[in-house]
């Protein structure tokens, strides 16, 4: 029985799952769904090809990607709101990705994750992509949030409307 528990432990805590990694490579996964022909196999296949020396977290990654595609609309309301002077079909998309991830994890994530965590997660990967305007908008937009989370989740759950345009047909 000792030697069963002894495996168990180093099975456990050899593979160490690096979330903040695992979001930098959604971020480019979400970067590179903004382009007309992705191709989800292609990607993962001349991306990943098991170059990483830590574990991806995977369910993390797949949950995230389907979440940010299928609730694009109300992001979309959440940016129009909190950066009315962007006109959203012209803002740099490396604002617009990192904020996704953030909201994202703050309102539809299975796994409970502390919404202040999310949102300098947010903006560190604003600051790994892009420069401090980036950090500054995605922060401004995260702290809107943040101040009125409990009007904002209940939105969450019927948005109001379907928006035509999408980050993920905007760069050809």
């Amino acid at each position: 029985m000792l030697f069963f528990s002894v495996n168990n432990y180093i099975n456990t805590t050899m593979i160490k799952l690096n979330r903040k990694k695992t979001r930098k490579l959604l971020f480019q996964k979400i970067y590179a769904m903004s382009f007309w022909d992705f191709n989800n196999d292609l990607f993962s296949e001349s991306f990943y090809d098991g170059i990483f020396n830590f574990d991806m977290d995977i369910v993390y990654f797949n949950e995230m990607s389907d979440i940010i595609v299928r609730n694009e609309s109300f992001f979309i309301q959440i940016l129009e709101k909190y950066a009315p002077k962007f006109k959203l079909s012209q803002m740099n998309i490396m604002y617009v990705l990192p904020i996704y991830i953030g909201l994202a994890e703050i309102f539809y994530i299975t796994e409970e994750i502390p919404m202040k965590v999310s949102m300098n997660e947010a903006i560190e990967i604003a600051k790994a992509f892009w420069d401090d305007s980036a950090k500054k908008i995605v922060n401004w937009v995260l702290n809107n949030v943040y101040k009125n989370y409990d009007e904002l989740k209940n939105l969450s759950k019927n948005p109001d409307k379907i928006t035509e345009f999408s980050v993920f047909k905007k760069i050809s």
